[in-house]
């Protein structure tokens, strides 16, 4: 698209093509009184509109060369510097396309372009390695992943590996700033341990998989390894903005639908900061219980027998959720109950029983808000602040209820003063002081 110089000359070029025809006009109207004058009057209008034409049309072509040489610009894609300078003209358009040549070829703009670089030097490499874009595509890869994984350039990552899993292990690598260790299901079936990097913002992430080209059956078989999560938890002290307070919504189904017995069979969780609902980053992990699931308890939650087929058990399943809990607040309804079927299963497992984590309440912080809601179910407190439940499917729509729920009564109290998690424990506890005078 032309910009603002065509349009200024386009408007001086009808200008002028207007005085000519004016006086041409004029020229018309006095031919009776001298018609020898006249002739030459009109002969010389005429060669006015014939220069003006032929300087209208040069300056058309002019733009239109600078406009080529913009779209070739834009659009290069490792064409030569010497092919791009040899269609270069004689004028000023060609003068530009020649620098700009002669700046690709001192490598300002080269052929070696950096992701090129990169792609050098993880070519490499033995380890296979993946590097990602925002969009979770395969950007860049080495051939010992293309071989080892059967991986192609473009294609979708999350068709490969767990979302939820990768989602989490990309969150450590960020909120730790190193290459951090994680195990994900791949979607043929089987885990592959795998490390991540953050390149940094818009720069992608590179994963690195701990096996070389030759070693495939290692990495490919499905064989399950028990990975715990190897980074501090962040501390979270009472003093801490409540709005800006990291937190995740916590969901747990058991085969018998009563969090007080049986195996689990379903753990879902949504992150959150503050009152900020982050749908992408959601957990949504079945568990194999070991045992039938009674139709009693698939009428509760449900979770039947085919969703937890193929799926892992606790102890392999609990690192993954353990690292979708590890630095944040805990937010449900019933959460501490939750918790405690999670802490029971690791019992049971043989699994070190976790540290509990800080929490709030849903339940008990709507009650304190509105004392009519006291014993109300999710769906009752759902409906109560406005949160549609209709449009959710699925047995993990739960843990999006208790976000989008928790978001609203973060809002509520901050309404109130509450400012702080120390204030919002308080506040569900039912502790006057809690309220700012």
């Amino acid at each position: 698209m032309r910009g603002g110089a065509w349009r200024s000359a386009v408007l001086g070029f009808a200008v002028a093509g207007m005085a000519l025809a004016f006086l041409g006009v004029e020229i018309g109207r006095l031919a009776v009184a001298d018609p020898e004058r006249s002739l030459l009057d009109m002969g010389a209008v005429g060669l006015g509109v014939l220069a003006l034409w032929m300087a209208f049309a040069r300056l058309n072509r002019h733009f239109r060369d600078l406009g080529r040489l913009r779209e070739t610009l834009s659009a290069w894609r490792g064409r030569g510097a010497a092919s791009l300078a040899a269609d270069a003209k004689e004028d000023e358009a060609g003068d530009l396309a020649r620098a700009a040549a002669e700046a690709l070829r001192h490598g300002r703009h080269g052929e070696h372009r950096p992701g090129e670089r990169l792609a050098g030097v993880i070519a490499a490499l033995e380890e296979p390695v993946v590097v990602l874009d925002d969009f979770g595509r395969i950007d860049t890869l080495n051939p010992a992943a293309a071989a080892h994984l059967g991986l192609a350039a473009g294609a979708d990552i999350y068709d490969h590996l767990s979302r939820p899993e990768l989602f989490r292990a990309i969150e450590r690598a960020r909120e730790d700033g190193q290459m951090v260790s994680a195990l994900l299901r791949r979607a043929q079936g089987g885990e592959v341990p795998v490390r991540v990097k953050d390149l940094g913002l818009q720069s992608g992430i590179a994963l690195v998989f701990p096996a070389k080209a030759g070693e495939a059956q290692p990495l490919l078989s499905g064989e399950r390894r028990l990975l715990r999560p190897n980074a501090r938890p962040v501390h979270l002290g009472d003093e801490d903005p409540l709005l800006a307070l990291p937190m995740v919504s916590l969901w747990v189904a058991t085969a018998t639908g009563r969090a007080e017995e049986g195996p689990v069979v379903a753990v879902g969780t949504v992150r959150m900061v503050g009152p900020r609902v982050f749908r992408s980053l959601s957990l949504e992990l079945f568990v194999d219980p070991g045992a039938p699931i009674p139709a009693e308890g698939t009428a509760i939650h449900g979770v039947t027998a085919a969703m937890v087929e193929g799926a892992r058990p606790f102890a392999a399943a609990w690192p993954v959720i353990a690292d979708a809990l590890r630095g944040c607040a805990v937010v449900g309804w019933g959460v501490d109950t939750a918790l405690g079927t999670l802490a029971r299963a690791c019992r049971d497992a043989g699994l070190p029983e976790p540290e509990a984590p800080p929490t709030l309440d849903l339940a008990r912080l709507a009650a304190v808000l509105d004392p009519a809601l006291e014993g109300a179910s999710l769906e009752q407190l759902a409906a109560a602040f406005g949160i549609a439940t209709d449009r959710r499917m699925g047995p993990f729509a739960p843990a999006l209820v208790e976000a989008e729920l928790a978001a609203g009564l973060l809002t509520r109290l901050d309404q109130r003063g509450i400012a702080t998690h120390g204030q919002a424990r308080a506040f569900a506890a039912g502790q006057a002081g809690a309220l700012p005078e």
